[in-house]
């Protein structure tokens, strides 16, 4: 098995927020990439700018970032129903996604959904989060560094102005050449831009120290605390349902949580 290490670049709506496009926030511009054999050996790379279809102005931010105009892109660029085929292409059929970070699958799904691509990704659709399998490797497994820091920790001579897509997967691919497999190996990731649509489709996953369920989606938070499965704790050293010492609560709009023995 492959692994490919992938960053993209987006810009995004130039004229703010209230003015975007709700199915296109983001809107990929450049697709950088390195191919790792089973031994994390560079095997081949690719490289592609991006013509924009949606916004035809650079946001001031991303222009500065990544230091091309608008231009630029049209002239080199490809549509990017093309480069998604040929970044597919390159990718060949036994790998693994790498990431810095969590947003990259995010956003190539969002942009395939818009152009009505259809990658036929697996579900679940598994990956390394290498900013998460640094902080595994060299931290507490909880904080998270930036490509930036990381690099010049490690001591990773920097050739290539960061925020270009082929750049940041060349020196993520690095510092994963750097970590110990050992370590890291069972701590994949999950990609949930996509989730399961029925309780058949639901999948555990279990860590060496947690397990992390993916259920199905519900129109409001209030639907998933009636529900039985969702309010169950199990053990995931041995799946038996523990009991719950403080029953679910919540301490803001987002996270619940409960206390089990």
């Amino acid at each position: 098995m492959n692994y490919i290490v992938f960053d993209l670049e987006w810009n995004q709506c130039p004229d703010g927020k209230e003015k975007e496009i709700k199915d296109m926030p983001f809107e990929i511009i450049e697709i950088g990439a390195v191919k790792l054999d089973s031994q994390r050996r560079v095997i081949d790379t690719f490289a592609k700018n991006i013509a924009p279809g949606v916004y035809q102005t650079l946001h001031p931010v991303m222009q500065d970032l990544i230091g091309t105009t608008m231009g630029e892109l049209v002239e080199k660029g490809v549509p990017f129903p093309q480069a998604v085929k040929e970044f597919m292409e390159w990718c060949g059929d036994d790998y693994i996604f790498c990431t810095w970070g969590c947003m990259d699958l995010t956003e190539l799904q969002r942009n395939c959904d818009y152009y009505k691509i259809n990658l036929n990704l697996p579900m679940p659709l598994i990956y390394y989060d290498l900013q998460k399998s640094y902080s595994i490797c060299y931290d507490d497994g909880k904080k998270r560094s930036s490509l930036e820091t990381v690099t010049a920790d490690k001591n990773i001579v920097q050739n290539e102005a960061f925020h270009s897509a082929f750049a940041d997967a060349e020196y993520t691919a690095k510092i994963f050449g750097l970590m110990d497999m050992d370590k890291i190996y069972e701590y994949t990731s999950v990609d949930t831009y996509k989730i399961p649509s029925s309780r058949a489709e639901e999948f555990t996953l279990v860590y060496p120290t947690y397990s992390k369920f993916i259920s199905k989606g519900y129109r409001d938070r209030e639907k998933i605390m009636l529900d039985g499965v969702i309010r169950t704790t199990k053990c995931f050293l041995c799946n038996r349902e523990i009991k719950q010492r403080i029953k679910w609560f919540s301490n803001n709009q987002h996270v619940y949580y409960c206390v089990a023995y």
